[in-house]
């Protein structure tokens, strides 16, 4: 469904701060969007102003602040989850705990937690759009992003560019976690997507939904017990808890974009990210349902969560880097890509 056309300019500030965090908020008559410019340019609120809905998960411990609170042990390779709160990460430049060529990297590399600079380089009534960028500390990287809303649009436009600034070519993961909560999920939801192949993650932990070791046709997949179900339909959230991780891939497309849709179909509300297959070509299906009782979530994370990657979790890094599937960037390499999201409504 097409918005109707609005008479409410954009706005673009970054007056505000949360917990010494720098926040801009990008906004129009349908979107409010915050980024904490602080602390990885985090993505930790998409509201769609119509139905006053954040899509995005937010966890009861709420945003913290990496330069402020911290553990007495800080030397560990899951810092990520330690702060870990919801919304939607950039991630660079692996996923799985590595030390990559004598560099240490915990779970979900580095860029999400470390500061990013910003500059305003749009602020106009029809379109305003603020442009991201930082270097970790222990890769030869230098990522960038714009991200743009216009006037009478629901949809984020995220154009961003890697480059390789070392001497020497890199294997790494990128991706776009993006967390889906409550109150969204409350009545569960369907997935739509032009993947047409999927895998379940071989190690995840009882209770679960699909049985590992063979590829499915989406969306019909096979439970533990070996039962077809369908994998599109995620169930409300009354639905006993279980814990699961599952790639999508191999999208059916003749101009290299791959899409999903998440949608309420109970309140008529969905959201939809579009992305490059060329360079995300795996869509992680993450969902935890307060079924990991012990760290990090004890028994209190309940999301589903759709994120285009570079390449699939693995437990084996080495051996994946080994077999080519890692994102290979050559010395001076720039890769450059776009993805657009946002939310609409069914009648």
């Amino acid at each position: 469904m097409q918005p109707k056309r609005s008479n409410q300019n954009c706005t673009i500030s970054d007056d505000w701060s949360f917990k010494g965090m720098k926040v801009i908020y990008l906004e129009n008559s349908f979107l409010r969007i915050g980024i904490l410019a602080d602390r990885g340019s985090d993505i930790f609120e998409f509201k769609y102003k119509p139905l006053d809905l954040d899509f995005l998960l937010r966890l009861e411990k709420g945003i913290r602040n990496p330069a402020q609170d911290f553990s007495q042990m800080r030397n560990t390779t899951n810092q990520f989850e330690d702060y870990y709160y919801g919304g939607w990460q950039e991630i660079l430049p692996n996923s799985p705990s590595i030390n990559y060529r004598g560099a240490s990297l915990g779970m979900h590399g580095e860029v999400s937690l470390i500061p990013w600079k910003y500059a305003i380089v749009k602020d106009t009534p029809d379109e305003v759009a603020v442009k991201f960028w930082t270097r970790p500390l222990r890769m030869p990287l230098l990522i960038e992003k714009t991200l743009s809303i216009h006037k009478d649009s629901t949809n984020l436009i995220i154009t961003e560019q890697l480059t390789n600034e070392s001497a020497t070519d890199l294997d790494i993961m990128w991706g776009h976690h993006i967390a889906f909560g409550l109150p969204f999920l409350t009545e569960g939801a369907t997935i739509e997507t032009n993947a047409k192949t999927m895998d379940a993650h071989d190690s995840i932990s009882s209770p679960r939904l699909y049985k590992a070791g063979k590829t499915y046709k989406w969306p019909i997949t096979e439970n533990t017990d070996g039962k077809a179900f369908d994998a599109s339909m995620i169930p409300d959230s009354a639905a006993p808890a279980y814990s699961d991780l599952a790639f999508l891939s191999n999208f059916d497309t003749v101009d290299n974009k791959a899409f999903y849709t998440i949608t309420n179909t109970k309140q008529k509300v969905g959201f939809t990210v579009r992305w490059d297959a060329n360079i995300f070509k795996c869509l992680w299906l993450w969902q935890e349902r307060n079924a990991t009782q012990d760290f990090p979530w004890w028994g209190k994370c309940y999301t589903v969560a759709l994120e285009p990657w570079t390449s699939k979790f693995t437990n084996q890094p080495d051996e994946a880097i080994n077999k080519g599937e890692w994102l290979h960037i050559k010395s001076g390499e720039i890769i450059a890509t776009s993805l657009t999201a946002g939310p609409f409504e069914k009648k």
